[in-house]
């Protein structure tokens, strides 16, 4: 019976530990507790931007993340950030590049 209470006690202590992690404001709905785009937004500017300090920034990616501003700005929130999640899957393609691109070459 002691470990049945035991048990039972235990397994209550953590399930009410573990909800305190999570903000007030959080939509169990989408996962998240704020904006998407803002989020998704900063995330690709500061991987574009670590993408141009090593020189292997994509052509378009910038171009993207501008035109998201835009469509975000005239109330267009879904195309904005599909589009800025695209930019975003670009410059971390583009960082992924550039940590293989040092050891590229032919091996002889």
């Amino acid at each position: 019976m002691k470990k049945i209470l035991l048990t039972i006690l235990t397994v209550f202590a953590l399930s009410t530990q573990a909800f305190d992690f999570l903000p007030s404001s959080y939509n169990w709905n989408s996962g998240s507790s704020g904006d998407a785009f803002a989020a998704t937004l900063s995330a690709a500017e500061a991987d574009y931007a670590s993408a141009l300090a090593a020189s292997m920034a994509w052509r378009d990616t910038g171009a993207m993340i501008k035109e998201a501003k835009k469509l975000h700005k005239s109330g267009k929130v879904d195309a904005a950030t599909a589009l800025v999640k695209k930019a975003h899957t670009q410059a971390e393609n583009a960082l992924a590049q550039a940590a293989v691109a040092g050891s590229a070459g032919p091996l002889f």
